[in-house]
């Protein structure tokens, strides 16, 4: 059976280790002093040596040929070879993912640490994804690793190291491994090639590298299965059958039609790669991927090394497209794009979410999150008696959004026919005056104590729309007025203000006010902790019991009866 490359190529000696040379070091240290600890604790990611690390621990330990001011296990001996091919009685090795139980570590760990070990100098005791045990088996492991046997030695090793007990990591020495860097990957796999006797394309072993991540094992394995095609050199369109596709070339075309806004290019991108059958989960992770490269990049060029490392060609290209714009625009396509990715999951049209995506940002004046109020206190910065300016497309629609989520395309008449309000709506309002200089938001000279003395008169004719609304807005009263016409209510709960903010109800309040007030009006609703002191009295909006009218909202407001 042909042994994988990550097995037969897996480090024998501290000196074949790639990658971690801060525990190498520091490992070694302790060997040659001989004050190894009595308790280890590794952690990092998937295929950074946390396991190989462990087993060449355990053979220096138990060498019999180290001197006490050396590091190296020998690999000859007994001792070593033992290790090296898995079959020593005095080093066990765990999954603790298939070994949860507390059973388990009582029979496996605990009773076995007891004994001497058989032949050698420590027992070790390698726990893999320690992790996964449960709450119950750590508490059992506890005395153990606080106070071990002298002849035992303890490795635990995770890739989780959240999911382990403060009380656990506090008994250990804690080593945290690091993803690999591309050129000491790179290096490897040229020796790996070198010893198989093949010749690789140099770009090939970038592609390996990038689709690693800076896991050594992830990268034999791939390297394995292109070493695998028989052929004593191995060319790119070969090993391009191997390879998964990771359509950098596409992302960076994504990239560039963004930033020149061809919103058209772009979506007609992303159907091509619907079309063959391309996964827009994964393509859209390389694309935020990138798009941090760039920021970071931009920042300093030494925070580099915490991105994913292309070939120098792709490198550059991406460092001279982001020079095309600034720093706050790449966070805010960032932000647009994480929202669509999480949206591709459940989206009726898989290629939707990215769609709409690249329209915001190639039609709209800034870059911020979807739910961001854009032209929230805009109104407010104008000075008194300055007309308007003529609002751009995605202004207007900010601020039909502000106005209750009305868009131009749905600007038309309303006729309420409870109360015979029949206007225009406040999209086609906003338009005309901001197409009219002469009418100036300045001559809208309206006071909250105006407002407050024809409020009653504003829930009469909004309770016969809404009976509900009305009883609503009877607790929460206007709070301010502004000199642009804007009259805010402020509100306690959510509940309440959502019921404000509903279309047909934002609409018909603004109605009435505009029609009281022989003004326009536009009604903006806040959220206090507290609300402010309600100094007007409260009037019945009916005559009759006030009691006997609190009953009646409540049953109208739910569409309740009395019962006897």
């Amino acid at each position: 059976m042909t042994i994988s490359l990550y097995r037969k190529y897996r480090p024998q000696t501290f000196a074949e280790l790639i990658g971690q040379n801060h525990i190498k070091v520091t490992l070694q240290n302790e060997l040659e002093m001989s004050r190894t600890a009595h308790a280890y604790l590794f952690s990092g990611p998937r295929g950074s040596g946390k396991t190989t690390t462990a087993r060449l621990l355990a053979k220096a330990v138990n060498c019999l040929n180290r001197k006490s001011d050396q590091s190296e296990p020998c690999d000859k001996c007994d001792s070593c070879l033992e290790i090296k091919e898995g079959r020593s009685l005095d080093v066990v090795e765990i999954d603790a993912a298939s070994h949860t139980g507390v059973d388990n570590v009582r029979e496996n760990i605990i009773n076995s640490a007891r004994f001497t070990p058989t032949s050698r100098k420590f027992k070790v005791f390698i726990i893999d994804e320690v992790h996964m045990l449960s709450i119950s088996a750590f508490n059992a492991l506890l005395k153990t690793l606080e106070e071990p046997p002298a002849h035992a030695i303890f490795i635990l090793a995770t890739t989780e190291i959240h999911k382990v007990p403060q009380t656990i990591i506090s008994r250990c020495q804690r080593f945290d491994f690091r993803k690999v860097s591309t050129p000491e990957l790179i290096k490897r796999l040229e020796h790996i090639a070198q010893e198989e006797k093949k010749e690789v394309d140099p770009s090939i072993l970038e592609s390996i590298t990038s689709y690693a991540e800076g896991s050594v094992r992830d990268a034999e394995t791939l390297f394995g299965q292109i070493l695998s095609l028989g052929d004593k050199k191995i060319t790119k369109e070969q090993a391009e059958l191997v390879i998964p596709s990771s359509h950098v070339d596409l992302v960076l075309e994504l990239i560039i039609y963004i930033f020149k806004k061809d919103s058209a290019k772009a979506i007609e991108l992303i159907n091509r790669l619907v079309q063959d059958g391309v996964d827009l989960s994964r393509f859209t992770a390389d694309l935020i991927e990138i798009l941090r490269k760039m920021i970071l990049v931009r920042i300093s060029n030494q925070l580099n090394e915490f991105t994913r490392i292309f070939n120098q060609k792709l490198e550059q290209e991406f460092l001279n497209a982001s020079q095309a714009v600034k720093l706050d625009e790449l966070t805010g396509i960032i932000n647009i794009f994480i929202e669509a990715k999480k949206e591709l999951k459940s989206a009726e049209i898989y290629q939707l979410p990215l769609e709409i995506a690249i329209i915001k940002i190639c039609h709209a004046t800034n870059y911020q999150l979807p739910d961001d109020d854009l032209n929230d206190g805009d109104d407010d910065d104008e000075e008194p008696g300055q007309p308007k300016s003529k609002p751009t497309p995605s202004t207007t629609q900010n601020k039909a959004k502000e106005s209750g989520g009305l868009l131009k395309s749905e600007k038309s008449a309303i006729i309420d026919n409870n109360i015979g309000i029949k206007s225009e709506t406040l999209a086609q309002k906003a338009e005309k005056e901001a197409e009219n200089p002469k009418n100036e938001i300045s001559k809208i000279k309206l006071t909250i104590e105006q407002v407050r003395e024809k409020w009653e008169e504003v829930l009469i004719c909004i309770k016969d729309y809404n009976h509900s609304l009305a009883s609503t807005l009877r607790q929460h009263q206007p709070s301010a007025v502004k000199e642009d016409g804007v009259i805010e209510i402020c509100f306690k709960y959510q509940f309440h203000q959502q019921r404000v903010n509903d279309l047909k109800n934002k609409q018909a309040l603004e109605e009435v006010l505009s029609q009281v007030f022989k003004t326009p009006v536009r009604v903006k609703t806040l959220i206090v902790k507290e609300l402010p002191d309600n100094k007007m009295e409260m009037q019945g909006l009916t005559e009759g019991n006030p009691k006997q009218q609190v009953v009646d909202d409540i049953l109208k407001s739910f569409g309740g009866q009395l019962v006897d």
